[in-house]
């Protein structure tokens, strides 16, 4: 105990007469104070553990230790460590030593001794206080892994070691074994990434040698958080920034590819565009290092080009009008000068996160790119990458394509080191890394994706840089002559032949087709003999046919309207703004001998197609479908021609049908090909929209990802898809048909096929969606309708199915894509309003639908039931209204032609592509592919038009007080083909609720102030209005929900009763459209805004019960609560706003309502007995009488509407009494 005792003693005195803990900072005092009172709470601690033995200390240390916060401890811990000014001062002198006080050298030596044991007590307290420090570490290591820090760092101090004799663990924690990573739901954690750029598990623990752990926030965690790839990409180490993109790099890659839809809670690319990317790897160009400039080039490419969407475009291009592409802009379009000015006052980052093309334009990229390919010189698979960046940029819009196109030096770097004349021998496979000197199929594609974006483009490139002469080099010889890689050989050739062809629609570069027509015709022959329909998919002659035929495709187009130039060139017509140009230098003559080497070809290939039992993939279908396709465009223009036999050119259809379409058409194998349509129809398997958008508004693309791909919008143009033979055999069949009407019978299985039949019925009924790759699939419908309705009128047979087909056009009409403008006016022209195809009208259907209103109005007659329609004797039927709409057809279809006029221009650059016409055609780019050409409700587009002018006017103040005639004939017609549509296509406008379609047709009342006053607009509203408000619609009935296509339906209503109030004359349908959104589901809204600004409507609202469209239980149940609204009804009916002569109806509503919360139990007493003590002080005695007295609803009851107690019933002449006591 004494031993104990006195080691206590010794540790007490090894803390000095300081504390190093309480310093006295917080009190206000002057210093002398502050001191002495730090010495005072110090002695009196020190004199408390004084009085303790070592295992009492060790016992409160302990539970300190377990009580306290850990960061409080290690806190406290460091204080201890710090050297007080005291210490510091006196050096080396033992806390011992300035206890004892000074101490001169005199009394020093006299006890020599003396201070020799000293000086071993004072090393030994030290060492004792040293232990309890580094202990207190060790503590919280251990507290951390529950592992002693001796075996998480097994050092062991030596006596060797100079001035190490104490470990400081705190210093080793860094060479710790990481601890596992802690398992639980990865939900709302940041993101983490391997150096491949794939997601990474945080649960797993991964080994510290693959490089994936680092001294981050998480380092038991493996991989790099975006954050911390951005940091690292701004590193002054090349190595870091070189490892930081390619990890970017490969992340957006895989992000683009949708790899990470389900793992990510929402889309990665908008994020890191967000986050700068852009100018990370932007200013990483501007480096001179090359492993650094070819890394961020690598980076740049993977954040702009989506290879999915190239490899489709280049699949498709040899199919029907596979050549157009839309502009990859964001949705607002090209800008307008305006727009422009406006774009220059933004800065760089502004305008990067609207338009990452155009940001980088204006960041100098195109000089930058031309720079590291001229001078910097990369290896191959950089130089690729550049052009591909140039390709999309390309892609952008018109005016980048003319900013590649201007860019000083950059496209004569490209033809002098990417497209040369001569080159060396070919190369070994060990030196394909230099691309420069070489041609580069890449780069012959930039130059057709500039040709597609505009004829001035291409004839420069023609004119300025002779595209044409690289372009007959690598075409003249066979692929194998070109001392190229053989495969590079005829991928160069296929995209010298796609190019040409893209020249030719614009009727350029056909005096090279002239010059080399011995090698085309050359070629089909060697095609002939040597390639075979199965089994050639892979085959690079088979690509090089099919491009062949494309470029032959293009020449007949153009050498088809030479005759008409040349004509209209002497007899100086000009029917366009580009007839002017002068008649190309070929013409028929120069393409007729291609037809019989092409239908060889297609012979051969179709009877190999036919006649193959193995598996309908290994037949080549882009073979046959690609004659097929030159086939139809010969014929297109073949009727044109001056010198056209027309005996001959119908034995040579009919020769063409018996032995190629026929054998074709009645094949398994095209038996196949249709089945497979719906199996490949993007819409039929609803996955045009297959997700969460993955691009971003500023950078869009087509969608075409790697993952999931049977669920796709491009499945229509997958590579086993069906659709380019398709409609290479009914295109065909369109155009045969059209010259030889004779031939109707032989094809009439194309329109009634089981699997047609099928695919368009689940075509039509399916949701809508919108994909750019879509429009392959309407081209196929269109020819199919087409194809009908040139049979129909002499087939018996497709009768029935007529109706199908006209439903179809109409959907078809609505889901048409952006640069098929020229289909929806020949829908419209030829199909959608053609009376062949409303059969209704000739089986007896509008009698029928006479019979099912007498039918209707019959069994709603009943005594508290109102009658769904208005009296059938003052208004012309429902049948009569039909029949008028089907004799009205050719003015119906004038109205919405017209009403399409703001299409006019883009339908006739539509027209010129569809229809071929070089001479017309001045760019293959299409708009943005934001949506349908059509909105929705195209049907009630005549109305809001003339709702949204006569808005405009009025705004300018010019009030609409008279509307000239053809107003009312347009709106007329509108309401005839919306009640046609709604009794005999009911499918086609399912897509619209019923508030839609009410909504819209209120635009009527809207317009004008007689418009609605006449008898034909005024008779089809009322027909419609008691159709939308049968029982199943009006069930369906909501005004409460957002309206597409109306900003805020209580704004419209409020216009509406505005315009009541202004020009109703107490019109009992113009009452029905104002009552349908006060039914007792639409909430008080509508009902408060009533009453308190537009009361005025009460005094001329003489609707009858009989007339009422709504049953009148609609605006009675339930039971109105809400306090306000009742006290608004109460001071309408005391006030004599409300009276039962001028609105029967309102009146009739107020009284139940009022009277059932009244006398209901479960209202509140306070507020009941308020609005019945205001009805006892009222001087209206017959008002008085109907609250007090009301009974039931008996709409028998003429004058009131409802029946009355003939007493007051106990309970209520109690509550009277009641209220009469207060």
């Amino acid at each position: 105990m004494e031993t104990d005792q006195g080691n206590t003693q010794a540790m007490v005195s090894g803390f000095g007469d300081s504390s190093s803990i309480v310093e006295g900072s917080g009190l206000a005092h002057n210093d002398t104070a502050v001191q002495t009172e730090v010495h005072q709470i110090h002695q009196e601690n020190v004199a408390r553990l004084s009085t303790m033995t070592e295992e009492q200390i060790q016992q409160e240390r302990d539970k300190l230790m377990q009580t306290l916060d850990p960061s409080l401890i290690q806190f406290l811990a460091s204080k201890k460590k710090q050297p007080t000014a005291k210490t510091q001062h006196t050096g080396d002198v033992s806390p011992l030593t300035a206890a004892g006080g000074t101490t001169d050298k005199t009394q020093g030596s006299a006890a020599g001794g003396s201070a020799v044991s000293s000086l071993t007590e004072e090393d030994r307290l030290r060492s004792l206080v040293s232990e309890q420090d580094n202990s207190e570490d060790v503590l919280l290591a251990e507290m951390d892994t529950g592992v002693p820090l001796q075996e998480q760092v097994p050092i062991q101090s030596s006596k060797d070691w100079l001035n190490m004799d104490v470990v400081e663990h705190e210093k080793l924690e860094w060479m710790k074994d990481l601890p596992a990573p802690k398992p639980g739901d990865n939900k709302g954690k940041v993101a983490r990434f391997d150096l491949e750029g794939q997601l990474m598990c945080r649960d797993k623990d991964f080994p510290t040698h693959l490089g994936l752990h680092h001294h981050g926030d998480e380092p038991e965690v493996a991989g790099y958080t975006l954050e911390e790839l951005f940091m690292l990409s701004r590193s002054r180490f090349p190595q870091q920034r070189v490892l930081a993109l390619q990890v970017l790099a490969k992340i957006v890659a895989r992000a683009r590819n949708g790899e990470f839809t389900v793992a990510l809670s929402g889309p990665l690319l908008p994020m890191m565009l967000e986050s700068g990317m852009v100018f990370i790897v932007r200013f990483s160009l501007d480096e001179n290092t090359p492993s650094l400039v070819a890394t961020a080039v690598e980076a740049l490419h993977s954040l702009l080009v989506l290879p999915g969407d190239e490899l489709c475009a280049d699949h498709v291009y040899s199919w029907y009008r596979g050549n157009e592409f839309p502009v990859l802009c964001p949705e607002r379009g090209p800008e307008e000068e305006g727009e422009e000015e406006k774009s220059r006052d933004k800065t760089d980052q502004e305008l990067a996160k609207e338009d990452v093309i155009k940001g980088l334009l204006r960041m100098t990229l195109l000089s930058r790119l031309r720079y590291i390919l001229g001078v910097l010189r990369p290896d191959g698979p950089a130089v690729i990458h550049i052009v591909e960046i140039l390709i999309r940029v390309a892609r952008h819009s018109l005016q980048a394509a003319y900013q590649v196109l201007r860019c000083p030096h950059l496209i004569e770097t490209v033809f002098t080191e990417l497209l040369p004349l001569s080159w060396a021998d070919k190369v070994c496979s060990a030196e394909k890394s230099e691309v420069h000197g070489r041609p580069l199929p890449q780069a012959m594609k930039l130059m057709r994706v500039l040709c597609t974006a505009g004829r001035n483009i291409a004839a420069i490139l023609i004119s300025k840089h002779s595209l044409m002469e690289r372009i007959m080099r690598y075409t003249a010889e066979h692929p194998s002559d070109l001392e190229l890689d053989q495969l590079e050989a005829f991928n160069l050739a296929v995209e010298s032949l796609r190019t040409w062809a893209t020249c030719a629609i614009y009727g350029l570069g056909c005096e090279a087709f002239r010059e080399l027509y011995p090698v085309v015709m050359q070629t089909l022959q060697r095609l002939f003999g040597t390639l075979s329909a199965v089994g050639s998919q892979a085959d690079p002659q088979a690509f090089q046919a099919v491009a062949l035929f494309s470029l032959t495709e293009a020449t007949t187009h153009t050498a088809g309207v030479a005759a008409e130039l040349a004509r209209l060139a002497n007899g100086g017509g000009r029917e366009g703004n580009h007839d002017n140009l002068p008649a190309p230098p070929i013409n028929w003559s120069h393409v007729s001998g291609l037809l019989p080497a092409v239908q060889l070809c297609v012979k051969k290939w179709v009877t190999q197609a036919v006649s193959h039992t193995g598996q309908p993939q290994e037949v080549n279908s882009a073979l046959v479908a690609s004659c097929l396709h030159y086939m139809a465009s010969y014929l297109s223009k073949l009727v044109l021609q001056p010198s056209q036999d027309t005996v001959g050119t119908l034995q040579y259809l009919e020769e063409l049908m018996s032995q190629v379409l026929l054998p074709l058409i009645n094949s398994d194998y095209f038996t196949l090909q249709l089945q497979k349509i719906s199996t490949f129809s993007p819409t039929c398997q609803q996955c045009g929209t297959p997700g969460p958008r993955q691009d971003s508004p500023a950078l869009p693309d087509l969608g075409c990802r790697k993952v999931v791909s049977r669920q796709q919008p491009w499945l229509c143009v997958h590579e086993h898809s069906p659709y380019n033979m398709v409609t290479a055999v009914y295109r065909l069949a369109v155009q045969a048909i059209s010259i030889h009407k004779g031939l109707s019978n032989k094809l009439s299985s194309l329109v009634i096929h089981q699997h047609v039949v099928a695919f368009l019925s689940s075509w039509q009924s399916a949701p809508d969606s919108a994909s750019y790759w879509l429009r392959f699939e309407h081209h196929l419908l269109y020819h199919i309708i087409k194809l009908f309705t040139q049979l129909v009128p002499s087939l018996p047979s497709c009768h029935p199915h007529t109706p199908l087909y006209h439903r179809t056009a109409l959907t078809l009409l609505r889901r048409l894509l952006p640069g098929d403008e020229h289909y929806i006016h020949d829908l419209m022209s030829t199909v959608i309003f053609q009376p062949d195809f409303f059969l209704e009208s000739r089986l007896g259907d509008p009698e029928a639908a006479d019979l099912s209103d007498l039918l209707q109005l019959s069994a709603d007659a009943v005594p508290t039931r109102i009658s769904s329609a208005a009296q059938l004797s003052s208004h012309p039927s429902r049948g009569t209204l039909l029949q008028e709409a089907y004799t009205r057809l050719p003015g119906i279809r004038a109205t919405y032609i017209q009403v399409l006029q703001g299409f006019k221009l883009d339908a006739d650059k539509s027209r010129s592509r569809a229809m071929q016409r070089p001479h017309q055609i001045q760019s293959l780019l299409l708009p943005v592919c934001s949506g349908p050409l059509l909105p929705t409700d195209w049907v009630f587009l005549p109305l809001v038009q003339l709702h949204s002018l006569a808005n405009s006017l009025e705004s300018r103040g010019y009030p609409v007080e008279s509307l000239p005639a053809d107003v009312v004939t347009t709106v007329t017609n509108s309401l005839r083909l919306i009640l046609m549509l709604e009794m005999w296509r009911t499918e086609t406008l399912t897509c619209l609720t019923p508030a839609a379609k009410l909504t819209r047709l209120m635009c009527v009342f809207l317009t004008g102030s007689e418009l609605f006053l006449d008898g034909s607009v005024h008779h089809l509203l009322s027909s419609l209005l008691r159709h939308y408000t049968q029982p199943g619609l009006l069930a369906t009935l909501d005004f409460n929900t957002p309206i597409p296509g109306i900003t805020s339906f209580y704004d419209l209503y409020k216009s509406l009763l505005g315009q009541y109030e202004a020009t109703s004359f107490g019109d009992s349908l113009f009452a029905s459209f104002v009552l349908l959104p006060l039914q007792q589901k639409f909430g008080v809204g509508f009902k408060k805004l009533l009453l308190s600004e537009h009361d005025a409507v009460f005094r001329t609202f003489p609707l009858q019960f009989q007339e009422l469209v709504v049953p009148v239980e609609n605006y009675l149940e339930p039971q109105e609560t809400d306090q306000e609204l009742l006290q608004m009804y109460l001071g309408v009916l005391l006030t004599g706003v409300v009276r039962q002569q001028w609105a029967p109806i309102f009146y009739l509503i107020m009284i139940k309502h009022i009277t059932g919360y009244i006398f209901a139990q479960h209202s509140p007493q306070d507020t009941a007995r308020s609005l019945l003590r205001q009805v006892m002080s009222s001087r209206n005695e017959t008002l008085r009488q109907h609250v007090l007295h009301y009974h039931k609803v008996n709409l028998d009851a003429r004058s009131l509407g409802f029946d009355l107690h003939p007493q007051l019933l106990p309970d209520r002449l109690q509550l009277v009494q009641d209220v009469g006591h207060m």
